[in-house]
């Protein structure tokens, strides 16, 4: 029978994290048994402490044991649990489950994410996220030798074979973005979605630390991460109706954004270059935004306007050739 003091010590080690009886046996170092462990549970369960408080995890060979001690602890579990993306969720189960039981999976989470916009997991994206990371890690360069897609409108742009220097990954809007420096006589930094590239190392060495700063610099001048059709950075001024304004002004879109509300709904404002994603963002809103300027946005969101009327009231049944205006200018 376990005495009091082992099972006042246990019940501090169940505040500090998830334990399994293995974990619980070599923390008391063999002093207590694994029929000791069950006992001091059921006696820790008599203390008051009950199943709100008291969780019992995992599967049955490795049951793991848990005390919430704030309604904080059991809401960020809930919340992590929740919001991982499908790349952590549907292929890292025993992996988030090392780090911390209590992030394995639940029949009936109260938490649970649609997905919707994420890139489907597969393993030719782990296999690419993965020669990424190795060669951050070793300041190594890699050469892109395919791209299908162009979702940050570079395609275009680039000659392949493309050596490049990995600068960082980005998760940005469910899907993974390499950020790297072309490793070319003029420099220039170019954002690839991770699963449509092929990749293989080189032997080009470089300090990854040299460039971080240069890359932070560029990415903040582009709204969301794809390129800038130039180098300007505009004053981008949107006017939205009053239900459309009240949610923007409660999400994130870019660190400088000022969401003012008055008479005629409201007026949002922001400094950036102007590329694809902008565009398209304010395409989202339909007929809930009014662009007021700048006069090259105006334009650009007209000609889109006009393009999207042609094709399907003019051309109906004409193949839909694909269309970049928002190249960046080389």
């Amino acid at each position: 029978m376990p005495n009091i003091y082992s099972t006042v010590a246990l019940v501090e080690l169940l505040k500090k994290k998830p334990q399994t009886i293995k974990s619980i046996t070599e923390h008391f170092k063999g002093k207590l048994t694994p029929r000791q462990i069950r006992l001091a549970i059921n006696v820790i369960k008599c203390l008051g402490y009950d199943k709100d408080r008291f969780e019992t995890t995992g599967p049955a060979n490795r049951k793991t044991w848990y005390i919430w001690q704030t309604d904080e602890d059991r809401y960020g579990k809930w919340l992590i649990r929740g919001v991982l993306p499908q790349v952590f969720s549907a292929k890292r189960q025993e992996l988030l489950y090392e780090l911390n039981p209590w992030l394995a999976p639940e029949d009936d989470p109260l938490i649970e994410s649609t997905h919707f916009y994420e890139t489907v997991a597969h393993d030719r994206l782990d296999n690419q996220i993965k020669t990424i990371i190795q060669a951050m890690d070793n300041g190594q360069g890699l050469c892109i030798t395919a791209m299908t897609g162009d979702s940050t409108s570079v395609a275009s742009l680039v000659q392949l074979p493309l050596d490049v220097l990995p600068i960082r990954i980005i998760y940005h809007r469910g899907c993974f973005y390499l950020v790297a420096y072309t490793n070319t006589s003029i420099q220039k930094l170019r954002t690839f979605q991770v699963d449509q590239l092929e990749l293989k190392p080189t032997r080009a060495m470089f300090s990854r630390t040299d460039f971080i700063s240069f890359a932070d610099e560029e990415l903040r001048t582009r709204f969301g991460i794809s390129e800038n059709i130039d180098d300007e950075v505009y004053d981008i001024k949107l006017r939205f109706s009053s239900g459309t304004g009240s949610f923007i002004s409660e999400q994130f879109w870019t660190d400088n954004m000022v969401c003012r509300q008055d008479d005629e709904g409201w007026l949002v404002e922001f400094r950036s270059g102007i590329n694809r994603e902008l565009v398209g963002w304010i395409f989202q809103w339909m007929s809930n935004v009014r662009v007021i300027g700048p006069p090259r946005l105006k334009k650009l969101y007209d000609e889109q306007l006009r393009q999207m009327l042609t094709i399907t009231n003019e051309l109906p049944d004409a193949p839909i050739p694909f269309s970049n205006a928002f190249a960046p200018v080389p």
